[in-house]
């Protein structure tokens, strides 16, 4: 009733500004970069009036890891590793 499964799969969820491809092809190199043992879900969406964002979901409980656009190779091993973090 109303309660979130405990096993449900983590989903990655990269907002991107609406009609910024450079944004939207951050969030898919991200995803190509994502590795870990554990299985988890992608979200790519743009949503009008949303600034950029990554959140991971896990557990149930949503975690902004990224709240700046960056698509330096340090912002995005530093967004994976807080991912990789929040799976143990």
């Amino acid at each position: 009733m109303g309660c979130t499964q405990a096993n449900e799969t983590p989903t990655l969820i990269c907002f991107f500004e609406q009609g910024n491809e450079e944004q939207k092809a951050y969030c898919i190199k991200l995803k190509d970069n994502f590795h870990h043992e554990k299985t988890i879900k992608f979200e790519v969406k743009s949503v009008p009036q949303v600034n950029f964002s990554i959140k991971f979901k896990v557990n149930g409980k949503l975690h902004e890891i990224q709240k700046t656009y960056d698509n330096s190779e340090e912002a995005m091993q530093s967004t994976l590793q807080k991912a990789y973090e929040l799976l143990k």
